[in-house]
């Protein structure tokens, strides 16, 4: 029965570093994309919360009367 030896020259060693430095990186930004995706909404800027928008309403808002004419001489 033959035995097989796996040796890995200097070269190949350094490839696979190289591969899992970058399998590495990929994997982390993967990770950040898919966080960004199932992050919950921000909250609204505080203002927004402190005066909340008016509720729509069916009839429309009257308009402001004309601001009266200045006189003339």
């Amino acid at each position: 029965m033959s035995q097989y030896v796996f040796t890995m020259s200097s070269r190949m060693v350094a490839i696979t570093a190289v591969c899992l430095v970058l399998l590495c990186v990929l994997l982390f930004l993967m990770g950040i994309e898919i966080g960004k995706l199932l992050a919950p909404t921000p909250a609204p800027a505080a203002a927004a919360v402190a005066a909340p928008a008016p509720m729509p309403s069916s009839s429309p808002l009257p308009s402001p009367a004309p601001a009266p004419a200045a006189p003339t001489q």
